[in-house]
């Protein structure tokens, strides 16, 4: 009964899309139906809105039948925007390692969600309940997120994300989740990668026109 209780009460996506001048836009988006919303909604609704307000970033909250929805987008000039004015949002920690080669750098990216923090935040703040808080627990924790990320070429190796669609990789995640996302980039060297290809062609034009004297010099001259 729980878990037809349970089912479809929460739901979000969140998208992390990198353009191709190093742009990065983020937008999400959370529907609760009318069931969590009247137990917790007030109270997600005061803990995302201060977070995000730190961060420069507007809360929209609009109602989709007996749902309400809460969205956000916001874009960032580059990846050093996002981390100098994002920061306060908390809501993973990343850790990348790198391996620099002449023609591309590898990030090996392992980001941990925190959202069963932020499950705990809210519980705490909603005071005495009508119902028992192993349930709000429950209710919160059922949450399902949808996080995908998108580049504008095909850049990836190993991962464990659930879908691959092209240059978007999908991950399916609940606030009780913790196995950390994992994935490998390949950034190309875009100056070495242009010197290298001008070489091969360099070497290339070599050996054509090299060919095509050898096949002169073997030619038998008319008599």
């Amino acid at each position: 009964m729980l878990l037809i209780l349970l089912t479809g009460c929460a739901s979000g996506t969140a998208d992390v899309t990198v353009k191709k001048d190093g742009g990065i836009d983020i937008s999400f988006s959370l529907q609760l139906n009318s069931r969590v919303d009247s137990l917790a909604g007030g109270k997600i609704e005061e803990l995302l809105s201060s977070r995000l307000q730190s961060a420069g970033i507007e809360l929209h909250k609009t109602k989709v039948g007996q749902a309400t929805e809460y969205q956000f987008l916001k874009s960032y000039a580059s990846l050093e925007d996002l981390q100098l004015n994002a920061g306060s949002l908390d809501i993973v920690d990343t850790q990348a390692v790198t391996d620099n080669n002449w023609l591309y750098t590898r990030y090996d990216v392992v980001v941990q969600p925190k959202l069963n923090a932020y499950s705990e935040e809210i519980i705490d703040g909603l005071g005495t309940l009508s119902v028992p808080k192993s349930l709000v627990r429950l209710l919160l924790q059922s949450l399902a997120l949808d996080f995908r990320l998108t580049v504008p070429y095909d850049l990836y190796g190993p991962n464990n994300a659930a879908e691959q669609d092209g240059n978007t990789l999908t991950w399916h995640i609940t606030m009780a989740d913790s196995e950390p996302l994992r994935l490998v980039l390949y950034i190309p060297n875009i100056k070495n990668t242009a010197i290298a290809g001008g070489a091969i062609l360099l070497l290339l034009a070599a050996a054509v026109t090299l060919f095509i004297r050898r096949r002169a010099w073997r030619k038998p001259k008319a008599s």
